[in-house]
């Protein structure tokens, strides 16, 4: 069973609605021990709500916050780069939970705040031929 998938049980979220996020730059808005930080983002109508248990943090992020939003590629993985609250915060996911319902979620979310930009970054990422499009 997937940490994901654990995490929603315990805590009696909807896993459609629960996303595996990666944080590399958190702007201030989320806290990083090192480098990438990982996060268990809930989506509700107005915000993401991101936990990570071991900091003991659970902060709110309001999608109105979001001003711009591009994706990118960047050691093999999709990065979303955004800027929150005029500070960069940019996150990345497994393949899968790009594609997953909870994914195409926070980008409906997002994309209703800002136009986000780079989908063929995204298209290529989360096509059937990823590895040929990420060797390109």
């Amino acid at each position: 069973m997937s940490s994901l998938k654990k995490y929603c049980e315990k805590n009696g979220l909807d896993e459609s609605k629960t996303f595996n996020m990666i944080v590399g730059q958190g702007g201030g808005i989320l806290p990083q021990k090192v480098g990438m930080q990982g996060y268990i983002a809930e989506i509700t109508d107005t915000a993401i709500i991101c936990s990570n248990d071991k900091l003991k943090v659970k902060k709110e992020i309001p999608f109105t916050s979001f001003t711009s939003a591009e994706f990118g590629i960047g050691s093999a993985q999709l990065w979303l780069q955004c800027i929150v609250d005029g500070a960069p915060f940019v996150f990345c996911s497994p393949r899968r939970d790009w594609k997953d319902t909870a994914g195409k979620l926070l980008l409906e979310k997002i994309g209703e705040q800002t136009e986000i930009k780079g989908w063929k970054e995204y298209n290529g990422y989360t096509g059937k031929f990823f590895f040929i499009y990420l060797w390109k």
